[in-house]
């Protein structure tokens, strides 16, 4: 499997002992499956994941440290711990105090976790909650009607991790029961508008905390999803989505876009489990965790639509179990959005559940384009005008003339990444605008392709000539090596150059 897991299993390994020791005749989980969410069903029309006797351990498994949690002390996340020794009237005080981004950073470092009330306005957490089921249902038909044409095998078929974050898509053969739907930014003008609210708006509580905890508004993007859970849903077992380091890697907001009653499957947290400490007693055996979570107070986020749970992610933590009846109005919809932090550098310990073709950015850059793009909406109500310019659409702003992401295009397509296919002739397109736009680096690549033939009609090596000059020109450090190449090569074909 790649690299990157072998790296970090830490979490999964942990899970996979306590399953053993559980149930000694169930087979482990392998390394390869995320520990972010788990499903008691299994389908046959997405493949790559658990079968029915795994998910009948981490089902029972969840049961039973439910049924161990609730001999600990048991809360709402935000609201007070119970204290006996307390005075009401200083309760009430308390709770009625609004939440600064001070406050939010001082109990994010204490608890791991922290809500966030009325982040996102219900109105857009409605419509993002339609648009977002819709979605799912999309792509839920697409790699239907696509398994049903033939054999799975077929490399032809829909491929689901187009659409869901590898392994979280977990369910029956009728309704995803859970899934981790991946988002995309570009032409996407409600979840546009739902991150201004919630990271760009005048005074943004989240943008403040997570740049006043993470160290700066260099911290990355790294997450952007929206879990789904019907019910059904089974309750997961207790997890942090990271190992222990002694640095916070990666802040995590799931944001309600309905309300999240008891029924429905909220959350559950271990306030102060990110510690080293709380991960030792997790890790060690059976046992001692068993003893952690009998003995440690814990909390479950029932949020109204728009609050948001914001936590550390090596806090301990669990999806409920959804026992509403059937219905939309029962099913669980979180937007969630990740952000890392360029200080802790140790492997994170799970890959992102973010579409491929969104590219690395910075909290300021990402709240820049927000900015831009909520400007441009408005402008363009004003004016009454249907064309709207989308800074996180990439290939109209190439065709708008912008010659780095022309640049940019046609590195994807030649290489064949960030969730597109190779296609040599959009490459050498893309090249070509960049190049007349000036862009040296877009004069050498596409003397590439005409040196090598790809992309192009024919392989041209006068004009691969050409192309290296005019690189060299503008400055590119290998062109005139390749201009010597090129040069020898057609002396030695007998060309008078």
């Amino acid at each position: 499997f790649p690299l990157h897991w072998a790296k970090c299993c830490i979490t999964i390994t942990t899970i996979a002992q306590v399953l053993v020791a559980f149930q000694p005749s169930r087979t482990i989980v392998p390394h390869h499956v995320s520990n972010k969410i788990f499903s008691a069903l299994s389908s046959s029309i997405f493949t790559g994941g658990f079968d029915v006797d795994r998910m009948d351990a981490l089902t029972q498994r969840g049961e039973l440290e439910a049924s161990l949690m609730m001999e600990a002390s048991g809360g709402v996340l935000g609201e007070e711990k119970p204290n006996p020794n307390k005075k009401k009237k200083k309760k009430a005080k308390i709770k009625n105090k609004k939440m600064s981004s001070s406050m939010a950073a001082r109990t994010l470092d204490q608890d791991g976790v922290v809500k966030l009330t009325g982040i996102l306005s219900s109105d857009t957490a409605s419509i993002l909650r339609q648009e977002i089921l819709e979605r799912r249902d999309v792509a839920l038909e697409s790699i239907r009607s696509s398994v049903n044409k033939g054999d799975q095998n077929n490399n032809d078929k829909e491929d689901w991790r187009k659409y869901f974050a590898d392994v979280l898509l977990k369910g029956n053969q009728d309704q995803g029961q859970r899934c981790d739907l991946l988002l995309p930014l570009a032409n996407n003008p409600t979840l546009q508008t739902a991150l201004y609210e919630l990271l760009a708006s005048p005074s943004s509580l989240l943008y403040n905390t997570l740049v006043n905890v993470l160290g700066g508004d260099d911290i990355t993007l790294y997450e952007l999803s929206s879990l789904i859970s019907e019910p059904g849903s089974p309750r997961q077992p207790v997890h942090p989505d990271n190992p222990h380091q002694d640095i916070p890697p990666l802040l995590t907001c799931f944001v309600a876009l309905q309300d999240i009653t008891p029924n429905m499957g909220p959350t559950n947290f271990i306030p102060g489990s990110h510690t080293a400490e709380a991960h030792a007693a997790f890790d060690i055996d059976v046992p001692s965790r068993d003893n952690l979570l009998r003995s440690c107070h814990n909390v479950v986020a029932l949020l109204q639509a728009g609050d948001a749970s914001l936590f550390d992610s090596r806090t301990l933590h669990c999806g409920g179990a959804n026992k509403g009846e059937e219905g939309s109005d029962k099913t669980r919809a979180l937007v969630y959005i990740s952000f890392r932090n360029p200080r802790a550098t140790e492997p994170i310990g799970n890959v992102g559940s973010i579409m491929s073709d969104i590219e690395p950015m910075t909290i300021r850059d990402l709240r820049s384009k927000l900015i831009a793009a909520e400007k441009n909406r408005r402008d363009t109500l004003d004016s009454g005008s249907l064309d709207v310019v989308d800074p996180f659409d990439e290939e109209q702003a190439a065709e708008r003339g912008d010659a780095l992401v022309q640049l940019k295009l046609g590195n994807r397509y030649y290489l064949g990444e960030g969730g597109v296919q190779s296609d040599p002739e959009k490459a050498a397109h893309y090249f070509q605008l960049a190049s007349d736009g000036g862009l040296a680096h877009a004069s050498f690549n596409l003397g590439v392709c005409h040196y090598e033939g790809r992309g192009v009609p024919r392989r041209d090596l006068d004009r691969a000539l050409e192309l290296f000059a005019l690189a060299a020109e503008g400055g590119h450090p290998g062109a005139k090596e390749a201009h010597a190449e090129v040069m020898d090569m057609l002396v030695e074909s007998g060309r008078e150059c």
